[in-house]
């Protein structure tokens, strides 16, 4: 009977040692797939961060826009008025000339 019990001992022993292993395997997959998720909600964050600052930013890049705008077109609306000034000036003096 010794040897029976011996070869029972030695199985509980393996299947022990293979119990050991499948649950050592299971905890890394599960820490993997831990980390994974973990990853994937820090890009999320990241991502959700990222478009709150782009909105922040955007309505200052829209007044910098405008004002650039508004800018020029005061520049092109005064250069336009010094052109006709000087157009009328120019047939003014004709006119003198002329009345002369």
């Amino acid at each position: 009977m010794a040897p029976n019990v011996n070869l029972q001992r030695k199985k509980r022993h393996r299947d022990a040692k293979r119990d050991i292993e499948k649950l050592r395997k299971e905890l890394l997959k599960q820490e993997k797939q831990q980390k994974k998720q973990q990853e994937k909600e820090q890009k999320k964050q990241q991502e959700r961060e990222r478009k709150k600052q782009q909105n922040k930013e955007l309505p200052a890049l829209l007044a910098k826009e405008r004002c650039k705008r508004y800018y020029e077109n005061k520049k092109k609306k005064k250069m336009a008025a010094e052109a006709a000034n000087l157009q009328l000036k120019e047939v003014l003096q004709h006119q003198q000339f002329r009345s002369q």
